[in-house]
């Protein structure tokens, strides 16, 4: 898929009475009559829901919007994260996350995430009409997670939601009477302290504030609701770019500049956003294409759809991620497929070449191959590889039975798209009979990143 966005006005999460119970929460009392402070224990935690997507071919946009997000307790107890309007197009978020809400709930143990959506529209990259799939059980998706959800007093849980929209999405019957149906091929991710997600978070906002402690430190506020704020540092090996995608510093800095910002969230002492990259101006830019020439005079080019030939100069402080890890510009190949962000500047003459000046370039994996079928043989632990299991499996569409090797580690969904509910699993879930599908590459057998089973009741 290749596509141009303009980065401007995905919100910061809904932060201000988050931050405001945070701050209250971690405060001190005082106890007898020696005035010593005695530091409380804070009955709350703070939960952070992040949304991100795996990427898709079909659609040149995949629009949902969420309604409400609750965490519910084995006693049906419910504690409200999020309750509004949050219009998110997933494919956007193919390598980034886009925060929802930092949201404040009692501590304790929960049995499930419920999400709610009240729209999903599918636009199709020929051009043609929107597609609205109906969703199932009125919009509700339950994430469920068999060892619970523990959120712990004065300690942030983030919460990575992948809405899968490759496996998600289905077309029954054929040609133009095909219909698509939307099912809860939800996975979600729930860390803590050091563990949190490798994925890059992306946030549009204004300078409310520059601290002086901690240097290179400022609060970044949203546009549309400026009492949504997030605290944002920097440091020596932050890039920071002008509003013509030129290197700057820090000082230039200004409290009022439209700003997008690029990094990783910190909540160790509190939510701070950690920033990779710092682009001053608001009028940063994403490309896709694929790359059709060799780095030479640290410029190369890439085919885009939306923009034909796009040269991508490359700054000395651009950034390269590759996988979801941090790489360099050798990671950039002939035939790879890369996202740019930068900016655009304006051609001296029409006939010029596009260029985009990179603040980050990331290069794509391979995307994974897509297999369904059923189980046919039980599992069975490989014996040169105690941590691997092989099954065996009929593939949908009359092809002949292969073997299927996977990790103790990969994910295992199971869904069941008659309630609405997917439940992490684990390879222990896997039997005979099973509709499953998979993600993952074909050797000598088909090596599953990630099990998708059907596990919705018989009719």
């Amino acid at each position: 898929m290749n596509t141009t966005r303009n980065s401007f006005g995905a919100g910061l999460p809904i932060l201000a009475l988050a931050l405001s119970l945070l701050l209250s929460a971690c405060g001190g009392g005082t106890a007898g009559g020696d005035n010593s402070t005695v530091q409380t224990q804070p009955p709350t935690g703070t939960v952070a829901l992040l949304f991100t997507d795996k990427p898709t071919d079909e659609f040149s946009a995949i629009k949902l919007n969420v309604t409400q997000a609750t965490l519910i307790g084995g006693d049906g107890a419910q504690q409200v994260l999020f309750e509004g309007n949050e219009p998110i197009d997933l494919l956007d978020l193919s390598n980034f996350s886009e925060p929802i809400v930092f949201g404040e709930v009692e501590a304790g143990t929960y049995t499930k995430l419920r999400l709610v959506i009240d729209s999903l529209e599918l636009v199709p990259l020929d051009g043609g009409p929107s597609i609205f799939p109906s969703l199932p059980a009125n919009g509700k998706i339950d994430l469920l997670d068999p060892s619970g959800i523990e959120v712990l007093p004065g300690q942030t849980m983030v919460v990575q939601i992948d809405m899968q929209a490759n496996e998600a999405i289905h077309i029954v019957g054929a040609g133009n009477s095909g219909q698509y149906q939307f099912r809860p091929v939800v996975k979600a991710t729930f860390s803590t302290g050091s563990e949190l997600p490798d994925k890059l978070a992306r946030l549009d906002g204004t300078v409310d504030e520059i601290y002086s402690d901690p240097a290179g430190g400022f609060r970044l506020c949203d546009i549309e609701t400026p009492d949504s704020c997030i605290d944002v540092a920097t440091d020596m090996d932050t890039s920071v770019f002008d509003d013509m995608g030129l290197g700057t510093d820090f000082a230039n800095l200004m409290v009022g500049d439209t700003v997008t910002v690029i990094g990783q969230y910190d909540t160790e002492n509190g939510i701070v956003l950690d920033a990779l990259v710092l682009e001053i101006g608001g009028n940063a830019q994403q490309i896709q294409g694929q790359v059709v020439s060799m780095t030479m005079d640290q410029q190369f080019l890439v085919l885009s759809d939306a923009n034909g030939d796009v040269v991508v100069e490359l700054q000395p402080g651009t950034k390269y991620y590759d996988a979801g890890s941090p790489a360099g510009p050798e990671s950039i190949a002939v035939g790879a497929n890369v996202e740019v962000e930068g900016v655009m500047p304006p051609k001296d003459v029409e006939t010029d070449p596009n260029v985009i000046r990179a603040a980050l370039v990331f290069v794509e994996p391979p995307e994974e191959e897509q297999l369904s079928g059923t189980i046919i043989e039980p599992l069975d632990i490989d014996p040169m590889d105690p941590m691997t299991w092989s099954f065996g499996l009929t593939p949908d569409g009359g092809v002949g039975d292969i073997c299927v090797r996977v990790n103790e580690d990969a994910a295992v969904l199971l869904v069941n798209t008659t309630d609405s509910e997917v439940t992490m699993g684990s390879v222990a879930d896997l039997a005979l009979d099973q509709s499953v599908d998979l993600l993952g590459t074909m050797s000598d057998c088909f090596d599953a990143s990630e099990v998708i089973v059907d596990v919705s009741p018989a009719p």
